[in-house]
């Protein structure tokens, strides 16, 4: 996807290693290709703020650009299941169903990987909330692997990064209006 964006998170997929760490001036920025992405945003709020937002995974339904359907299955203490529909330009249009298991360090850090999902072969990530002078940074790493076909892919990418751009911005602006 967020709370947890599938779409951000379908849009994403794990860091890559080399991808430079942002400077707490900057306002956004996405490092990474083909299902493996980090993107970081600044913003003004506190940690407890961001942590709210971010882990209010129902009240995101139809706010974010890609989550049409979230529903916690279960928790048990900092760990959860979340069942989440998304439909956007990078699923082309089909809703795609997915299981996701979580675990929360508040408020910190949230981090995901792929119970079951359609078309999807395999999706893990976290979000990672750090302070810096006059805020915080949000970062989101994914990782992901499409079940699309091969001549879909590069559309499918082009497209999730748009949706990951489009995600940090409302998590941003979401996070400015609490």
């Amino acid at each position: 996807m967020l709370g947890l964006s599938l779409g951000a998170l379908l849009a994403s997929a794990p860091l890559l290693a080399s991808a430079p760490m942002l400077p707490p001036a900057a306002a956004q920025q996405i490092t990474g290709s083909r299902g493996r992405y980090r993107a970081s945003i600044v913003v003004p709020v506190s940690p407890q703020q961001a942590w709210r937002v971010l882990t209010g995974y129902e009240a995101l339904v139809g706010v974010m650009p890609d989550i049409k359907q979230a529903r916690v299955i279960s928790r048990n203490g900092r760990q959860l299941e979340l069942a989440q529909t998304y439909q956007a330009p990078y699923t082309f249009g089909l809703p795609i169903k997915a299981r996701l298991r979580l675990e929360e360090t508040p408020p910190q850090k949230l981090s995901y990987s792929l119970i079951s999902g359609e078309r999807i072969r395999s999706l893990s990530g976290s979000w990672t909330i750090t302070p810096v002078p006059g805020g915080i940074r949000l970062e989101h790493q994914i990782a992901i692997d499409p079940d699309v076909p091969g001549f879909l892919r590069s559309t499918y990418y082009e497209l999730s990064e748009e949706n990951l751009l489009e995600s940090m911005r409302v998590l941003k602006r979401l996070m400015l209006q609490s």
